[in-house]
């Protein structure tokens, strides 16, 4: 196997095993190609992600993007920048649709001084959740298969709606060849693991109960379908520091459990944060 710094790194991520398993495929196919002096040109599927909520989607994108260049036989890369990354907003079926023009525009630049851009292209289409077979979005399809063998396509749409995961799946191997990907959080544990480490960075010494107490909570948020990662992490660890530094009596060492109760898995703190994130989330894609 040739070394490629990124195809360790991949491999090193927790959890995360239906891109890992995709990633061997290719590192295979890299590797025989060099072997048997294989003609390139070799296209590889493209790929579609169904990411949950929080996700360190850009920390991914980059090193498949990376991957793939330092492999050097996978595909070819030429233009201003490796990765070219398109939100597609949402067009009612009743106006008039630009998306078109707008990613051509795009590419165009990418494309620098050359006639072609070749690369990766992510298309978020998280706007289009329940509007997949209206004419626009298939118009939007239909132009970017001509493109197809010069980029590879990385689809991105909220893991939080199964049933939208499907029905886009459905329509996309219409067009393509297609690899679906689920690109999950990592396990309670290690979640438990991160907060417990961003609560001690601010300083505060948690009690056993305490300890449990807010592994619990992490369980309830990380069962929940509109779990927003480690945002929601990161503002839950930065709650329960202002709440212990403003108590009173004031923070003297060690924080109990008693002194956080606000933040336990049924508390009143952990029931309006899911109650909210689920507002927000449900308003941002349903139309």
């Amino acid at each position: 196997m040739a070394q490629n710094a990124y195809y360790d790194e991949i491999m090193a991520l927790q959890g995360l095993n239906d891109f890992k398993d995709v990633i061997e495929q290719w590192q295979r196919l890299s590797d025989n190609l060099e072997k048997f002096h294989a003609k390139s040109g070799v296209v590889l599927p493209n790929m579609l992600w169904s990411c949950a909520t929080g996700f360190d989607r850009e920390r991914l994108l980059d090193l498949l993007t990376n991957y793939m260049y330092e492999a050097g036989n996978l595909m070819e890369f030429y233009g201003t920048t490796r990765r070219l990354d398109y939100f597609m907003d949402y067009v009612p079926a009743a106006k008039e649709c630009h998306e078109i023009e707008k990613i051509t525009e795009k590419i165009r630049d990418a494309a620098g001084f050359r006639s072609e851009y070749h690369g990766v292209i992510t298309i978020d289409v998280s706007e289009w959740v329940g509007h997949f077979k209206d004419p626009h979005f298939l118009d939007f399809l239909k132009y970017l298969v001509s493109l197809n063998e010069d980029v590879l396509y990385v689809f991105t749409i909220p893991s939080y709606n199964p049933q939208a995961v499907e029905q886009l799946t459905q329509l996309l191997v219409l067009f393509f060849r297609i690899q679906p990907i689920e690109m999950s959080l990592p396990s309670n544990e290690e979640l438990g693991n991160y907060i417990k480490k961003e609560i001690s960075d601010y300083g505060l010494n948690l009690d056993p109960e305490a300890e449990a107490m807010i592994i619990a909570t992490v369980n309830r948020l990380r069962d929940d379908q509109y779990f927003a990662g480690y945002d929601m992490l990161d503002r839950l660890a930065s709650d329960i520091v202002y709440s212990v530094y403003t108590s009173t009596p004031p923070y003297d060492g060690t924080v109990s459990k008693g002194m956080i109760s606000a933040f336990a898995p049924d508390g009143i703190y952990v029931t309006e944060l899911i109650q909210n994130n689920a507002r927000i989330f449900t308003a941002q894609f349903n139309y």
